[in-house]
């Protein structure tokens, strides 16, 4: 077991928190446009000044901006899509799309980066990536629903986005550190961010933000600590193999089913989230299956 496989299981423990987090905004206070652009524009300003203040700062490469700058592109355009994709869709099939990406990171991260650990290890991986299905199933889901859906093909593009984030990532990676990638990563979104600002954030979004953002502040906050702890751990993992750290990452799909559980049992009201009994069970048994796939790769 390499110290990099950790750091990835700790990004999907990082990735849960802020999904609770985001889903109890989203939920409560904020819609999800404004609650995007207001923790973001947090994060890019003070992520460049708190990575460079742990690590002195490094100008890339021309060969490492290119990766950079298309790493941060599609990142954020893949998030736009997810919440143009959430707003017009069935929000229940997102999940189990979104939780099917190491199905695109193994053949990409081969074909892009010569990553093949064998074919045990992609049965593992394929194992985890039906388990993180699982554990993200909703009230009234049927497996027809991920297979046939009006805005699946939106879900489908935000993964392989997604995954080439991950894919453009590691050959940076390897001549920046994960701070100083971090850093120049954030300030690449700041103009993307003022560009997409006049289309995305209309006025009831503008009205929306006005009225929530002083109450929301601390869970901006606190998404930002979350954000910042899964993308540094991230960026380190990637370095040294993006197939399986992807495939470690999934146990968010673990991690937000006992955070979930025990936060339902503590306040049922705080995630206005009410399943029946066989939910659960499905959900427990995901969690249960990437456990397996995960031992297995650490071993």
């Amino acid at each position: 077991m390499e110290p990099y496989m950790i750091i990835a299981i700790t990004t999907g423990l990082f990735f849960s928190l802020r999904h609770i987090v985001n889903k109890y905004v989203i939920e409560n206070h904020m819609s999800g446009i404004a609650w995007y652009y207001y923790y973001t524009v947090i994060s890019v300003v003070s992520f460049p000044i708190i990575s460079w203040l742990i690590s002195p700062m490094v100008f890339p490469s021309m060969q490492s901006w290119f990766y950079i700058i298309s790493s941060s592109i599609v990142s954020f355009i893949a998030v736009l899509i997810l919440i143009y994709a959430l707003t017009i869709g069935d929000v229940t099939t997102a999940g189990p799309v979104i939780s099917s990406k190491p199905i695109f990171i193994v053949p990409l991260s081969f074909i892009f980066l010569g990553e093949f650990y064998g074919y045990a290890i992609i049965g593992w991986v394929l194992l985890i990536v039906f388990g993180a299905i699982m554990t993200s199933w909703n009230q009234g889901m049927k497996f027809k629903h991920v297979l046939s859906n009006r805005v699946l093909g939106l879900f489908f593009i935000t993964t392989v986005l997604m995954a080439m984030v991950s894919i453009f990532s590691k050959p940076a990676l390897q001549e920046l550190d994960h701070f100083n990638y971090m850093g120049w990563w954030h300030i690449v979104q700041i103009p993307l961010l003022l560009a997409f600002m006049p289309f995305v954030m209309n006025k009831n979004e503008k009205i929306n933000f006005r009225k929530r953002w002083k109450s929301t502040l601390p869970y901006a906050i606190l998404e930002n600590v979350f954000l910042y702890g899964s993308m540094i751990t991230l960026f380190f993992a990637l370095k040294y193999s993006v197939t399986l750290t992807e495939a470690l990452v999934t146990t968010q799909g673990v991690f937000t089913v006992v955070i979930g559980s025990i936060i339902s049992r503590i306040n049922p009201n705080f995630l206005a989230e009410k399943h029946t009994k066989q939910i659960y069970i499905v959900r427990l048994l995901g969690a249960i299956l990437i456990l397996i796939g995960v031992y297995q790769i650490l071993l």
